[in-house]
This record gives structure tokens, C-alpha cells and sequence, in this order.
């Protein structure tokens, strides 16, 4: 009998390009062995901040009271896997050189000032990013989440924006730099940017680019998995001979993992499939165009009017859902093949025209675009005092798009919650899944913001809790108190933790007590 090294040699000869079959060798080799689930990240967000009356809980630790709009993750039966965070704040991160959703969601997702605006034909607010990231400084700085290949994931619902900019609609930025011409600080002049990582806006196209390692020779075209999809035909079924050679070599404790890939990536494969063949009834299924260039009938790809007038007659619900759903489920394939353990997900830019149905209550058949209707009213005490007698559709509207994409993202994570990874972990217990947004509140204030936090509950994270912080906390508190699950250290700051190295704001930057503590 020829040895195992010899056969495994001969396996992974034969498959060529398809990583993912290898990927999925690895993991049996490595659970025989006694391996455990490994960590994952998952940074996620809403746009246009909160209605502070309608979000911030009552009372405080573990007893606190929901909150309306916080009500969906309670129905949802995540309340005991969620950290509930207000108070938080950009003011001490940078001057953010650029507008309230620009600079705000670079700040967000990075922990780091703004380097400038670009000059990009649009308007002067679109912001740089000053450092990479925190899913690639996670990424770069702890092994265990580390994947061959580019590793992560970016994915976007929907990407329609203002005026050409970058900054709203990418969460995700390089280490690698490079210098663009600049509108702020100085017009003309160059700055030095960490180069974003832009999110991919079809479903499809992140399911062909996560999942074509699982086809001899690694070669799978958006065409050609569109028409297997169509077929209902399966990545796997290009695979079945080197799957069976899979199940042959692998030991015999473990074989049964490999239906574990195979459920999870016939599962969205299916969902795919039923998209495609059964749209949403309000809506073509078109996933939404990102607006460089596309658009048309607007000067400079610029959507200006629409603040005077947000009204439209197209519901973008529907799609909006469908692509969410897509993109989610791929992603939570792809973790749960252990493809990936890194992924951004945005709904859409703080700057968006995404547009809903039925936001005012007492104009049910009315339809509004979130972002432009929220620039009817630019005033912070608006939108964080009690319901108002003058604009209060805008303020209803505000509350519902939020309830709206809480609601959605509740459905999602809850997903997560009741899923098995390959080596039997439960998901959202190995993910660290963040929820943020860009600004507190539509009038583009950059405190006090809210935060959310899932999951995590193998990697320490103590879920079921509620801080509320009076003295507005440095935002960066929300991302070094997460990394502290990944480096299993209560000083994720110190001088020989491997965050040292990296640019985001560390001045008055702490852990926040009692989010993590070592898992048993």
C-alpha cells in the first residue's frame, strides 16, 4: 500500500488550482490532531448613525432595558451574545479633514485621522485614510486568522453615493500606501493615503472569487457560475473524484467533516439559485451598479437634488434585503469552510441613496431615500430628543430605516448563532462580529456614537451587557478592547504586543472593562 504522504503528494498534484480542496484536507488532517475551531472577525455597519431617544437603553450592566430599536437583536434571542456600547467618539482620534459620513467612516473603520481629502471631480470632503484598517491590522498581527490567498473578504449591499467618493462606501484599507493629489489640507498638493480595498458589490462575483478553489485547475468564471447556477449544479459537482480522494485520505474519525463543507456551500448555493429564479416580486433582480462613472443625467455623478426633494418611486427594499441576504451567506459559507476568518460587510455608504417604502407612518405608501431626507433637518438636538411636533415624518422616517436595518441585521447574525463550523464550533461563538456606524446622528455629529458588539463568547467576549459612558469614549476603545480576544492579553497596548507597530490613535486609548476576560 503506497504511504499516506505519497497519496496526499499525488492529491494535491492532481487538483491543480483548487485551494479549497486543499484547504479542506488541511482542516481534517488538523482535527484528527485534535484542532479547535479557529477565531474569525467580522466588522459590519449601518449608515447614518441613531436616534439617540429611540436607541440608548435604560439602566446599565446586565440588567439594562432595551431599547425600541435595539428590540429586533432581543427578539432575535441575541441579547446574551451582544455588548451594547454608547458614548463612544471620533473627536479624539483627528480633526477627520473631510465631511461627517467621509471622514467619519475611515475614523470608523481604521482608528486613525484622515491624512487629507482627495481630489476625485466631486465634492472636497472625500477623506483619506490615515492607517490601514482593523480587519487587516487583525489580519496581519494574529496568525490564527490568517488563510492562504488574499484571505478576506469585502462585500457591499448596496453602493450608491453622493459625489464620487471613496470613503463611504470602502471599510476596509491597505498597509500598502501611495501618494494622490489633494483638496484639503491644501489644494493640489499631495498626501500619502493607505490604498482602500474596495468592497465587491455582486453576489456573484464574491461567491466565484471565495469559492472557485473548490474546482480542479481553480478555474471558474462569473459566467460559468452563473449558468451552473441557473442549473442548480454545485462547485462540488466539478469535484466529486477529488472529493472522494479527499474522503479516502482522510482519516477515518474525520470523514464525516467533509459533508460539513459540502452542506455549507450547497446551502447558499441554493439561495443563490432561488434569487435567480424567483426575484423579490417588488423589484428586478439587478443588484444595484456602483455609481463611478455609470450614472448618467447627473452632473459630475453627483445626486444634490435629492436633498430637496428625497421623495422616489422605486422601493429599493426588497433588492436591498435579497443582496444583503446573498452576500451574508456567502461570507458565512465561507468561515464556515474555513475559506476565510476575515470580512467586512457594509448595507450601504453613510452618503447613500438607498430608498424605502412605508418609513412614514402616516404615509404608508410614500417612499423616502434615507440619506437625502435626513439632510431636511442638519440639527443634533432633532434627532436625539423625544419625537418632535415640527418635521416628524423626518424623525419617524429616521427611526424606521434604522429599526429596518436592525431588524435585518438581526435575522443575519441570528444565523450565525445556529450554524457549525467544520470543526464542529459553534460560529458565532468564534466570530467577532462589531456593528458601527460612521456619525452619532444625521446631523454628522462624531459623538456620542453607539456600538454593538456579537459573538465571541468562546474567544472571552462577555456578551449580555449594556456601558453607557458620560465622558465620551475614544472610539479606538471599541476595537483594542476586541483585539484583546485575538492576543489573549489584558494590555493589548504594551510595548511588546505586536499593535505597537501600528498608527492608530493610542492616546487616552484603553480596553473597556469587563468586555473580555480569558475564556475557561
Amino acid at each position: 500500500m503506497r504511504s499516506y504522504r505519497f497519496a496526499r503528494r499525488s492529491f494535491l498534484a492532481g487538483i491543480g488550482g483548487a485551494f479549497g480542496l486543499r484547504i479542506m484536507l488541511d482542516n481534517l488532517e488538523a482535527m484528527a490532531q485534535g484542532a479547535a475551531s479557529p477565531p474569525r472577525f467580522l466588522m459590519t455597519h449601518w449608515p447614518v448613525g441613531t436616534i439617540r431617544n429611540q436607541w440608548l437603553p435604560t439602566g446599565s450592566g446586565t440588567s439594562y432595558t432595551t431599547s425600541p430599536l435595539l428590540q429586533p437583536f432581543e427578539d432575535a434571542g441575541l441579547r446574551e451574545d451582544m455588548i451594547v456600547l454608547y458614548g463612544l467618539s471620533h473627536g479624539g482620534i483627528g480633526d477627520g479633514r473631510g465631511g461627517g459620513h467621509e471622514a467619519g467612516t475611515p475614523m470608523m473603520s481604521t482608528g486613525a485621522n484622515c491624512a487629507g481629502t482627495r481630489r476625485n471631480g466631486g465634492e472636497a470632503d472625500d477623506a483619506a485614510a490615515g492607517g490601514p484598517s482593523w480587519d487587516q491590522i487583525l489580519l496581519k498581527r494574529i496568525p490564527e486568522l490568517a488563510r492562504p490567498g488574499q484571505g478576506y473578504a469585502n462585500a457591499i449591499c448596496d453602493a450608491r453615493i453622493d459625489s464620487y467618493e471613496t470613503s463611504t462606501r470602502c471599510l476596509s484599507y491597505s498597509y500598502t500606501t501611495r501618494s494622490i493629489v489633494s483638496e484639503r489640507p491644501t489644494a493640489g498638493a499631495m498626501i500619502t493615503e493607505h490604498v482602500p480595498l474596495y468592497p465587491t458589490l455582486s453576489p456573484l462575483a464574491l461567491y466565484t472569487a471565495l469559492f472557485q478553489g473548490f474546482m480542479p485547475g481553480g478555474a471558474m468564471t462569473d459566467e460559468r457560475a452563473l449558468r451552473a447556477l441557473r442549473a442548480r449544479r454545485s462547485v462540488l459537482d466539478y469535484a466529486r473524484s477529488e472529493l472522494e480522494q479527499v474522503r479516502t485520505l482522510s482519516p477515518a474519525s474525520e470523514r464525516s467533516k467533509i459533508d460539513a463543507h459540502a452542506e455549507a456551500i450547497r446551502k447558499i448555493e441554493m439561495q443563490l439559485s432561488d434569487q435567480i429564479d424567483n426575484p423579490p416580486t417588488d423589484t428586478t433582480c439587478t443588484l444595484p451598479l456602483a455609481p463611478d462613472g455609470s450614472l448618467t443625467g447627473k452632473t459630475a455623478d453627483r445626486l444634490f437634488a435629492d436633498y430637496d426633494n428625497p421623495l422616489t418611486s422605486t422601493d429599493d427594499s426588497g433588492t436591498h434585503r435579497a443582496v444583503g441576504k446573498a452576500h451574508w451567506g456567502i461570507i458565512k459559507a465561507a468561515f464556515q469552510c474555513d475559506l476565510i476568518r476575515v470580512a467586512t460587510f457594509q448595507w450601504s455608504p453613510g452618503t447613500n441613496h438607498v430608498s424605502f417604502k412605508g418609513l412614514d407612518p402616516n404615509s404608508p405608501e410614500t417612499i423616502y431615500m434615507h440619506h437625502p431626507l435626513s439632510h431636511k433637518v442638519q440639527d443634533a438636538g432633532f434627532y436625539n430628543g423625544s419625537r418632535p411636533s415640527n418635521n416628524a415624518y423626518i424623525w419617524d422616517a429616521m427611526v424606521n430605516a434604522n429599526k429596518w436595518y436592525h431588524t435585518e441585521m438581526a435575522a443575519l447574525i441570528a444565523e450565525f448563532k445556529t450554524a457549525t463550523d467544520a470543526y464542529g464550533g459553534n460560529l458565532l461563538d468564534q466570530t467577532i462580529i462589531p456593528h458601527v456606524t460612521e456619525v452619532a446622528e444625521a446631523s454628522h455629529t462624531r459623538s456620542p456614537l453607539p456600538g454593538l458588539i456579537f459573538g465571541g463568547k468562546a474567544l472571552g467576549m462577555k456578551g449580555g451587557q449594556f456601558q453607557n459612558f458620560a465622558q465620551n469614549r475614544n472610539h479606538n476603545a471599541l476595537w483594542v478592547s476586541i483585539a484583546q480576544a485575538y492576543l489573549k492579553s489584558n494590555d493589548p497596548l504594551g510595548a511588546n504586543s505586536p499593535l505597537a507597530a501600528d498608527n492608530f490613535v493610542k492616546s487616552n486609548v484603553a480596553p473597556i472593562d469587563g468586555l473580555w476576560e480569558p475564556p475557561v
